[in-house]
């Protein structure tokens, strides 16, 4: 009893010592955003939505390209955005879900501070861990945040015209996983998927297992950073049902662990010809790009 496996370890002391469960440099964050002029919001400076951008978005190359894609959304709707930079820490949620609450506390405090040292009217995060964690555990250690998840975001530009996304090739089936920081935690159903039937020729195909009945990635309560058994993930079988009981090309969803385990098994069954995996802000760049060449 009292044994910590080895990659949970050494994911705890990454936080420990680099502040992040990557292990990477701070000065390694979010590359992508300076490339894109996106606005280091400075202490006593001020801006609608404060964007956390969150450990995915900032180290892992994949979750890097959602990011950018949700920048060029927001930049493309005119949004008044800005993130923190080098102030943005790790939200903690790895920590305390790997039981260290310590590690968690320390980098709410610290999050904490930098918050107050800047003036917004909401936090956006496009990561559903991180969005569950400010939304609804960093309210019990200070200030309660008016936190938005980049789902509601994009509906909220939708129903306000801001993004007008243009037809698809008609018949482009999709279709979408509910991450359980979204779904069952906090009911973040129709957001999502009103914002792809806007889509005109996009089609929305359900799997069996959705909404309140939805089916993990595999990556909550820390897994995503556990070796598991090859026979035994998740991720593979959340894949199989999304070949098995729908047409679908394209595997969506809203949150960067899941697209981090789709790929991964994507890639782990050699399914790189039927099915692809994307974040639902990559969706409607693509509608973007089909905007601009009809311009």
């Amino acid at each position: 009893t009292g044994e910590v496996p080895a990659p949970v370890g050494e994911t705890l002391m990454q936080m420990e010592r680099r502040g992040n469960p990557w292990g990477l440099p701070s000065e390694d964050r979010a590359p992508w955003a300076s490339d894109m002029g996106v606005r280091v919001l400075q202490p006593g400076e001020e801006t609608d939505i404060l964007l956390f951008i969150g450990c995915a978005y900032g180290y892992d190359s994949r979750s890097q390209e959602a990011g950018r894609a949700l920048c060029e959304l927001l930049q493309h709707a005119d949004v008044d955005f800005a993130i923190l930079g080098a102030a943005e820490g790790c939200c903690g949620e790895t920590a305390r879900r790997l039981g260290h609450e310590y590690v968690f506390q320390v980098m709410v405090e610290e999050n904490h501070a930098a918050f107050e040292g800047v003036r917004f009217k909401r936090i956006a995060t496009a990561c559903a861990h991180c969005f569950n964690t400010l939304k609804n555990e960093y309210p019990h250690f200070g200030p309660e945040l008016n936190v938005l998840h980049h789902t509601e975001l994009i509906a909220e530009l939708i129903a306000d015209g801001a993004i007008n996304p243009q037809a698809l090739e008609r018949g482009s089936k999709y279709t979408y996983h509910d991450s359980c920081y979204l779904g069952r935690y906090n009911q973040l159903y129709t957001e999502p998927r009103t914002s792809l039937e806007s889509i005109s020729g996009l089609q929305l195909e359900e799997m069996k297992l959705q909404k309140e009945e939805g089916f993990c990635c595999g990556a909550g309560g820390g897994h995503m950073w556990m070796e598991i058994d090859p026979n035994t993930r998740i991720n593979h079988r959340r894949i199989q049902q999304a070949l098995d009981e729908t047409e679908a090309e394209h595997l969506v969803t809203a949150c960067p662990y899941c697209l981090i385990m789709f790929e991964d098994g994507i890639k782990d069954k050699g399914l790189n010809e039927k099915l692809d995996a994307k974040d639902i802000a990559e969706v409607f760049i693509s509608t973007l790009e089909k905007k601009g060449e009809a311009s």
